[in-house]
């Protein structure tokens, strides 16, 4: 592991936490914890004031740099920091997140803290070895958004909408599909504040409905739902006459409180805003990634469980829909679990993280649970997380449970009660014990600066900020210019009336984009109306297209020429039948007045639609892997990143394999020349000892005996000081011993560095956006084009 220097040791595929405190060995190391590690989830754990928020924002900062995707549930509304990241580090960036009140107390203004603040950042970042370029890095690598569901201050996201039936994928798993019917039934029944049991008669009720209408792909609105509990679609659950599960009277009340919820005034900002779809929220429309905050700071405790069980049900049915992959593919982060995994009792969200935990790995989803309330957490649930991160602890009972739930761990063999506490008490303010079942031992380490900026918890008013900035800074659509009609000289030859074209031959005309008060001159084009199937075994790629391709007259005898054509923005329906009055239209050559002409040119169509339209698709060959139909270049390098980092990650631990056995070798001659060193120290330390103690003694004797020194002093003395002879022979030996060890050393540095400058070559051959893509073209077959219609297309100048 590198040790820090002048700049932080960027590694792809690792993120960078801090540095090593403990041990020793270690000591000075950039804490480097590699991302395919998360696969395996992590917890974090510290009371109020640990920096555990700092740690988990310096980690959701890591994953952005490496193109990763993020899901953010914030009840405490301190995750919106992410969105705060300023890489000019100036004072007027920071001005307007500065809390008034922490200006006030130190006895500044406003402005005066910014500059403050801004200082102490830029030190911060250096002392931590990262420059502002690692900010900026982070600014372009992710887009940042704030949701507040139930709210408006952020960007809203509308919940109940419609009860569509969930994908195949959890349908034909009955399991599954029990648990999200489930699920979806407890969510609705914690927001009318009914017993959400799933064995209780209402719970039992409305799982039958949801799965009587999605075994029929049907999908309930909430007027279905309510009118369905008032006249249910069956008679009988299970063996039993409904009115004896649950009673009329039971069912009227049920519809009478989903009626006054749906009336409520409150309720309708959860219909506003984007879908629920966690797919949306890990990628943009470009299939980039980005990091969504789900701010629910703002809600009850009944709405944030409503919230939850919604979202983590949606999230589940997003992962079963994924390809497997052993890399790291998205992040779900929860900065405070407490009451969404208790020990005892069954939220309708503890099924879900369950299952999560068990099942995310195997598709590459990270989950982090944080919590400051180590004591109400579900240990046996936790006992999942491969990776613990553990702060400072308030209480002697915090200690028990986490190091109880930390013991139960897989890998965690090696320690106990005893170790922990003495683990535990060197923590100090930002220190974390990491604890990772993926490595040989666990180390003390304290986190480094956070590049964004850390301004507490966002207010309603800072959130409504961060919505107003972005949807500034997002692009606008292009000004749409005013249509004008050109000048023109008159034409040569025009008719105010269409003419009269063979049967079987279209006549239509383009819409105008403005409509005036003026004649509008219109120029006649030849078009083909096609049905094109694109089917292509290699690639996988089937597509059926519908053409509407427009050429020019021209003079004979190439009348219509279709290798000329062009491809029309305009679909065929949004062609008009007359033209816009007053219309002057230009005359058709007399061909175009012969039928004879048309089916010579419907049969050229075709075939000129098989030599020039094609289907093109990009293709990389190392992953084999081809662009789907109509994606564009960007969407598909995005969706090049999981596949990208799972060669990647394969290439790496193929490289570290390669240099493990040297290093191995290296080490174990290193430990063994540390120790023929202290043990050649000691004895010349000892040496030393022994030939003082006889020199004094033989002094000391002739000296209390008054007399001169005997001869057996003598004696004492000359043995004395050839053993100080023997004592320069070992120091000169144990200064030889020093040099091999450092000379070890040096050959252990500058392997780890060759592996290291091997991983870094790594970061540009596995990046989606600089990887040479290919161009496929796929032509279609004769067969498979089809012409419609063809005919006349005027076209207004």
């Amino acid at each position: 592991m590198p040790t820090l220097t002048n700049n932080i040791p960027d590694s792809i595929g690792q993120f960078y936490l801090g540095q090593d405190v403990y041990p020793e060995p270690t000591q000075g190391q950039a804490t480097l914890y590699d991302a395919a590690d998360l696969t395996t989830h992590a917890v974090i754990i510290g009371m109020t004031g640990s920096g555990k928020t700092g740690l988990g924002i310096s980690l959701l900062e890591e994953a952005a740099l490496d193109n990763i995707p993020v899901i953010a549930i914030d009840p405490k509304g301190d995750l919106g920091n992410l969105a705060l990241t300023f890489p000019n580090l100036a004072a007027s960036d920071f001005e307007p997140w500065i809390d008034s009140g922490m200006a006030n107390q130190a006895g500044m203004s406003v402005a005066e803290f910014a500059k403050q603040t801004a200082e102490n950042w830029q030190q911060g970042l250096s002392k931590s070895f990262q420059t502002p370029e690692r900010v900026q890095a982070l600014k372009a690598a992710n887009r940042v958004s704030v949701y507040t569901p139930g709210s408006e201050n952020g960007l809203p996201i509308a919940l109940l909408g419609n009860l569509v039936p969930p994908p195949d994928s959890i349908k034909n798993d009955s399991e599954s599909y029990a648990e999200y019917i489930d699920a979806t039934v407890s969510t609705l029944l914690v927001l009318l504040k009914v017993d959400g049991d799933n064995l209780a008669p209402g719970h039992v009720f409305l799982a039958q409905l949801l799965k009587n209408a999605w075994d029929n792909n049907q999908t309930l609105t909430l007027v279905d739902l309510i009118t369905q509990i008032q006249t249910p679609p069956f008679d009988k659950i299970g063996i039993l006459p409904l009115s004896q599960v649950f009673v009329d009277k039971d069912r009227s009340a049920l519809a009478m409180k989903l009626n006054t919820l749906l009336a409520s005034p409150s309720f309708a900002s959860w219909l506003k805003g984007m879908p629920l779809d966690a797919g949306a929220l890990f990628y943009d429309k470009n299939g980039k990634a980005q990091t969504s905050v789900l701010n629910i700071a703002h809600l009850s405790d009944d709405e944030r469980l409503f919230f939850v069980t919604l979202l983590l049900t949606n999230l589940l049915g997003w992962m079963r829909r994924q390809q497997g992959t052993s890399t790291l593919r998205a992040i779900l982060y929860m900065d405070e679990v407490f009451g969404y995994l208790p020990p005892i009792g069954n939220p309708p969200t503890k099924v879900l993280l369950l299952t999560l935990l068990k099942q995310a790995r195997a598709f590459g989803l990270g989950i982090v649970l944080s919590t400051q309330n180590p004591v109400d957490l579900d240990y046996k649930a936790l006992s999942n997380a491969g990776t613990w991160f553990i702060g400072r602890l308030q209480t002697a009972q915090d200690r028990e449970r986490v190091m109880d739930g930390l013991l139960s761990v897989s890998g965690s063999s090696g320690l106990d009660k005893a170790a922990l506490n003495a683990w535990f008490d060197k923590l100090g303010k930002r220190q974390f014990l990491l604890h990772n079942v993926h490595d040989a031992s666990p180390v003390i380490f304290s986190t480094r600066f956070t590049l964004n900026y850390l301004s507490g918890p966002l207010s309603k008013q800072a959130i409504a900020q961060l919505k107003a900035n972005s949807q500034a800074a997002a692009p606008s659509d292009p000004a749409q210019t005013q249509a004008t009609t050109p000048a023109i000289n008159p034409l040569a030859s025009t008719i105010s009336q269409p003419p009269a074209l063979p049967k079987d031959v279209g006549l239509y005309y383009a819409p105008k984009d403005m409509a005036g008060d003026g004649q509008t001159f219109y120029e006649p084009t030849a078009f083909a109306y096609a049905r094109v199937f694109f089917n292509d075994k290699k690639s996988g790629a089937q597509s059926q297209q519908q053409l509407l391709l427009t050429t020019a007259f021209g003079e004979p005898p190439l009348v219509v020429d279709w290798h000329q054509a062009i491809l029309s923005d305009l679909t065929f329906e949004q062609l008009q039948s007359a033209p816009h009055q007053p219309a002057v239209l230009k005359q058709l050559p007399t061909q175009a007045l012969d039928k004879a002409s048309w089916k010579a040119w419907e049969k050229a169509v075709k075939e000129a639609i098989r030599q020039q339209q094609v289907l093109n698709l990009w293709y990389v060959d190392s992953l084999k892997l081809y662009s789907e139909v109509a994606e564009s270049e960007e969407a598909f390098r995005n969706r090049l990143i999981v596949p990208l980092h799972e060669q990647r990650d394969i290439a790496i631990a193929q490289l570290r394999d390669s240099f493990a056995k040297k290093q191995d070798a290296l080490a174990k001659k290193l430990q063994a020349a540390n120790e023929k060193y202290q043990q050649q120290a000691a004895e010349s330390s000892k040496g030393w000892l022994d030939a003082g103690v006889s020199i004094g003694s033989a002094v000391l004797g002739a000296f209390m005996g008054r007399k001169a020194l005997s001869q057996t002093n003598i004696n004492n003395v000359k043995r004395a000081m050839n053993s100080v002879g023997d004592i320069n022979a070992n120091k000169q030996s144990a200064a030889e011993l020093d040099a091999i060890r450092q000379q070890l050393q040096q050959e252990l540095d500058s392997i780890g560095q060759q592996l290291q400058s091997q991983i870094d070559t790594l970061a540009t051959t596995y990046d989606a956006q600089s990887i040479a893509l290919e161009t496929v073209q796929i032509a279609p077959a004769a067969k498979d084009i089809t012409v419609l219609l063809v005919g006349v297309l005027y076209q207004p100048l």
